[in-house]
């Protein structure tokens, strides 16, 4: 029996490993093929998704003008969205649930012991990241060229997005810093280092 569980830790560890890769290479992808490349068609200006301090509805309603007259980056943002992050929300996603089951959450807080249901909510989290950043993904590509969006879905999309894009970070820091306790109550625990 410990030799299936000795396996399966093994397998989660090598897909865990394997996604790792696979998010930091798209991520390099995406920061200099896609990332870069705008701001210099842009003229020094960021694209919304780079903006790790999100933005607001007159930030989406700017970019959506400001795309109507410059093609390149509309064309740079465009592909982005088809190309690596058509894949890195899940890989993402998926490691950050990997690595959840490899720290295996558990322990107290505020002194009481972490219930089934909130365990079970803690998983969520990264599941909740990849939908929000797709919703952004998608959003964009209602919005910006070569789309030619209405008004009202200008005007409803840039209402939505700001809240879209503060779930999807919110929801990446709370589980980084899940991950960083629960690792450090493991490893502080007794027998904490051996692979659960």
């Amino acid at each position: 029996m410990r030799n299936g569980a000795d396996g399966n830790v093994r397998s989660l560890q090598g897909l865990t490993a394997v996604l790792a890769a696979l998010s930091l290479a798209l991520f390099a992808w995406i920061y200099a093929g896609f990332v870069t490349a705008f701001r210099d068609a842009a003229a020094g200006q960021r694209m919304l998704d780079a903006r790790v301090g999100g933005y607001e509805a007159e930030d989406v309603v700017a970019m959506v003008r400001y795309l109507k007259d410059h093609p390149d980056p509309a064309a740079i943002l465009h592909s982005m969205y088809l190309g690596p992050e058509l894949v890195f929300p899940l890989a993402l996603g998926g490691l950050l649930f990997c690595l959840l089951r490899l720290v295996g959450p558990g322990g107290t807080f505020f002194g009481r012991p972490i219930q089934p249901p909130m365990i079970a909510l803690i998983f969520c989290l990264p599941i909740v990241y990849g939908a929000m950043d797709y919703a952004e993904n998608i959003a964009g590509l209602l919005l910006y060229p070569p789309a030619t969006p209405s008004d009202g879905t200008v005007t409803l999309l840039s209402g939505l997005l700001p809240i879209i894009v503060r779930l999807k970070f919110l929801s990446l820091i709370i589980t980084i810093i899940l991950l960083a306790r629960f690792a450090i109550f493991r490893y502080l625990s007794p027998g904490g280092s051996e692979p659960s």
